[in-house]
């Protein structure tokens, strides 16, 4: 089993610091929304974002999007092997059932989101296929889930790992991206880790990291 968590994701509702902002006012008009049930994303909310800290990172549920995609479309995921998980930059857990089908629009997942925000399970709490869990940090997430799997970390510092060499042999893992755009883990990954991998020498987009880390999976399972 490979669970996928990508984690400090750039995930979040608007903050009420930007909900004045011309940008943010006129992006949720035209949507007719109340701010404070909008996602931040910098795409439309770049200005705004100059006053937030953190603000050249955050806003990127492009990011959770790609990467939902790629697990849920894996072949490893379409023969039950894949678990996937997304921890937010406010410590917010999202579970996601492996049958989810995930809309392929931007937007239809933008408006998902927000109803996963505001009802914190969708489409029921009967029958989640995303569920969101409030105040969950990411070591305490992975201390609940883990039973024996090696704990890989993905990062540009860890070892030198060619393609073919992330998992050294068949078994359960837990690896865990960043979702973010650059900087580096506000959790504390490395303490959590069992491994550091990196797979090239420069910067990598996130969706390229998780594309390649579950090709590799399926190599060895």
């Amino acid at each position: 089993m490979l669970t996928l968590i990508l984690a400090d994701a750039e995930l979040e509702l608007i903050p009420q610091k930007l909900w004045g902002h011309p940008a943010v006012v006129a992006y949720t008009k035209r949507r007719k929304k109340k701010a404070k049930m909008c996602m931040l994303d910098a795409t439309y909310h770049h200005s705004a974002m100059k006053e937030l800290d953190d603000g050249g990172r955050r806003g990127r549920p492009d990011i959770v999007h790609m990467f939902m995609l790629l697990a849920l479309d894996s072949i490893a995921n379409q023969e039950g092997e894949v678990r996937v998980a997304v921890h937010t930059r406010n410590d917010e857990i999202i579970e996601v059932n492996p049958e989810t089908r995930l809309p392929k629009h931007y937007d239809r997942f933008i408006g998902l989101m927000e109803s996963l925000y505001d009802m914190e399970a969708v489409p029921s709490r009967k029958n989640p296929l995303l569920e969101l869990t409030y105040g969950y940090p990411l070591k305490e997430y992975i201390e609940d889930i883990r039973r024996d799997e090696e704990i890989i970390a993905m990062s540009p510092e860890g070892e030198k790992a060619k393609l073919g060499g992330i998992f050294r042999k068949k078994g359960d893992y837990i690896v865990i991206i960043g979702g973010f755009p650059e900087g580096d883990y506000r959790s504390p990954v490395y303490e959590i880790a069992d491994r550091k991998v990196s797979i090239y020498d420069g910067i990598l987009k996130v969706w390229t990291v998780t594309s390649e880390v579950i090709a590799d999976y399926e190599r060895v399972r």
